[in-house]
């Protein structure tokens, strides 16, 4: 019995990460979603109680969360949220009438929410004039590097967007003096991103004689690995004297920085993609400095 059970749980979870590629889902979020399933799997073959398939419920996922051990708060909603959304797809789609979503109706870990980090302003004012300097002599990388982290950093973009923006995606608005850069979101979802001429334009046509396709390909072609975008902004941070890491830091710096220039926060929403306001509040969150000007205002 249990041969024919597992059976049924790879089916289901093959024809479950092929949809997620199919909707272009990101090749990290894909394999995120196949590392939980496949420790839920073979934490479900080598459990004590024969339990059918269409009987794993909510303590069985609970049993299997506790199984992972002392592990942060937000890996065990990773999990959940991965196992939820593999049932949700089985509900909709097993020709059984079997409904999993009241099981886990309530099944969620509770995250402790911290405050994003972000540049501080004399670590930005570095960046950036380190980003306004001249290039010598004229290199291909320095040019995409600095392209790519004028974007990151002006724009507030995620770094899988970054790898997926095309040449033809940055078209020049003269009259407003501005590049308007399309930008495929999550759920793929899109969205116009906007930064000023003047920050990008000798980057943007140096690179045209070299870039077949993505802004962020390499010399021989490829786009850019993650990793390799990670590691490239570590090693400039650390010329730098930054010591602070991480692709996110740079999107949390332009939130924060636009709350700084009163921008409306729907305006900020827009820009860096968020499906709730609620995201975009953290940026808005008062620190000392803001309380201070507060009451010096009075």
């Amino acid at each position: 019995m249990l041969q024919d059970q597992l059976l049924i749980f790879d089916k289901w979870q093959k024809e479950f990460i092929n949809e997620k590629k199919v909707l272009n889902m990101s090749k990290s979020t894909i394999m995120n979603y196949s590392n939980v399933l496949n420790r839920f799997y073979d934490y479900y073959g080598n459990y004590e109680d024969r339990l059918k398939f269409y009987e794993i419920d909510r303590s069985f996922v609970l049993s299997f969360i506790s199984s992972l051990g002392n592990i942060k708060e937000n890996t065990k909603n990773l999990y959940i949220t991965v196992i939820k959304s593999f049932f949700t797809y089985v509900s909709k789609y097993n020709q059984k009438g079997i409904d999993f979503k009241d099981r886990f109706l309530d099944l969620k870990a509770k995250v402790q929410k911290s405050d994003p980090e972000y540049l501080s302003n004399e670590e930005y004012d570095i960046l950036v004039k380190y980003l306004a300097s001249v290039v010598k002599p004229k290199s291909f990388l320095q040019y995409r590097n600095r392209l790519i982290l004028k974007i990151l950093l002006f724009t507030g973009i995620r770094a899988s967007e970054l790898l997926g923006i095309k040449m033809e995606d940055i078209v020049l608005m003269k009259e407003e003096d501005v590049y308007k850069i399309k930008i495929l979101g999550k759920g793929n979802k899109i969205r116009f991103v906007y930064i000023s001429t003047d920050a990008i334009e000798n980057e943007f046509l140096f690179i045209k004689d070299y870039i077949t396709n993505y802004i962020a390909e390499t010399s021989k072609g490829r786009v850019m690995a993650r990793s390799e975008l990670y590691i490239m902004i570590e090693k400039l941070f650390k010329r730098l004297g930054i010591k602070k890491s991480g692709v996110h830091l740079l999107r949390h710096t332009f939130g924060k920085k636009m709350v700084q220039k009163n921008i409306n926060l729907s305006t900020i929403k827009e820009l860096m993609g968020h499906e709730n306001i609620q995201t975009t509040m953290i940026y808005a969150r008062s620190d000392e400095n803001n309380m201070i000007t507060a009451i010096r205002l009075l």
